[in-house]
This record gives structure tokens, sequence and C-alpha cells, in this order.
């Protein structure tokens, strides 16, 4: 039976901090026990953040520039307050 749950990025990408997703013959992958279908694969390998290495799905390994980058990226701006003179 396949998990119909709406997983969010962030938590699959932390399970595959963990471990490799294994592909499933019936399509499909799986961590564990766990089900998840190709549409929400297809949205990691977009992103850039995976990639597939024969039956397993795991995380790119980033440079530290790389990572630097993205962290910039992902990094909110401070909020601005208006001054009160």
């Amino acid at each position: 039976m396949v998990d119909q749950k709406k997983y969010d990025g962030r938590y699959l990408l932390r399970l595959l901090e963990y471990g490799a997703f294994e592909k499933r013959p019936r399509g499909g992958w799986r961590f564990g026990a766990k089900v998840i279908g190709e549409p929400v694969v297809e949205g990691l390998l977009a992103s850039g953040l995976v990639e597939i290495i024969g039956s397993q799905l795991k995380l790119k390994t980033l440079s530290k520039k790389a990572r630097r980058e993205r962290r910039a990226r992902n990094e909110r701006p401070a909020a601005q307050f208006p001054s009160l003179e």
C-alpha cells in the first residue's frame, strides 16, 4: 500500500541524510518501509540536491562554495524597523 501523505521536500532531504532511497520493482522509491512516489522524487531531482546512482537516490555532495551560496540564498533579510527619531 502506497503512503498517500504529501511530504515536504525538507523532510525527505532529512531522510536522505540517514541513507539512500532504494528503487522499488513496482515503481516509486522506498526508505525502509516508507514508500515515496515518482512525482516527489522528480521534484527533488529538479531541485538539484539529489542524484540517482544505480538503483539508489542519494544526496549530492556539494562543494564548500556551493553550500555557502545555497545558504546565502536561503537566508531571510533582516526585518527593517522604522527609526524612532
